[in-house]
């Protein structure tokens, strides 16, 4: 028995190692990735003056419950963008993955003027309409390695992170005060009722 818990304690121990060097070696490569350089070239090719613009690595995550009876099903949809963004203004390039390829769609833009609130977190952003009905929430996090389908890409991007949260600090403060807004629990309540 002693032999089999021994066994199973080094099998523990030797995966423990093999994922941490996987994500240290996915890691120091997503720091100047091709992935990195290839969003960047998207940016400047797509957004008018692009290369004035700030540009992370950012994705939107959609969980839906469904089923019924005793069953409860959950579906994730996922979305990749190249993120754009400078004071007041902000891109988002839809982006898909394939085969090592990374393919873009039209950009959707949001100035400030678009929005009717924003809602700035640590590690992602909400943005709303002038209803104040959820656009999307966008996650722009500092370490991004290719784990699975779901995460395609090996992006390290600590400096960006840091700067989209100043970005929507201030896109926060901007667009709130211009909507009038000043607690945002009660103005998401309200748009709720309506």
């Amino acid at each position: 028995m002693t032999t089999y818990i021994i066994i199973g304690v080094i099998a523990i121990v030797v995966l423990f190692v093999i994922v941490y060097v996987k994500m240290s070696i996915d890691e120091k490569k997503g720091a100047d990735s091709e992935e990195k350089r290839k969003i960047r070239n998207i940016v400047n090719k797509v957004v008018p003056n692009g290369e004035s613009y700030t540009v992370a690595y950012g994705t939107r995550e959609e969980l839906t419950l469904g089923g019924g009876g005793r069953t409860v099903t959950t579906t994730t949809k996922y979305w990749y963008y190249a993120v754009g963004f400078k004071p007041g203004d902000l891109y988002l390039i839809p982006l898909s993955f394939a085969g090592g390829d990374v393919s873009y769609s039209e950009p959707i833009h949001f100035g400030k003027g678009d929005l009717g609130m924003v809602e700035a977190k640590k590690g992602y952003t909400v943005i709303y309409d002038k209803d104040r009905k959820e656009i999307l929430t966008l996650y722009v996090v500092e370490s991004n390695t290719k784990d699975d389908k779901y995460h395609p890409v090996n992006i390290q991007q600590k400096e960006e992170a840091e700067a989209f949260a100043q970005f929507s600090q201030a896109l926060m403060q901007e667009v709130n005060a211009a909507n009038g807004i000043t607690d945002i629990k009660a103005a998401k309540k309200e748009a709720k009722k309506n």
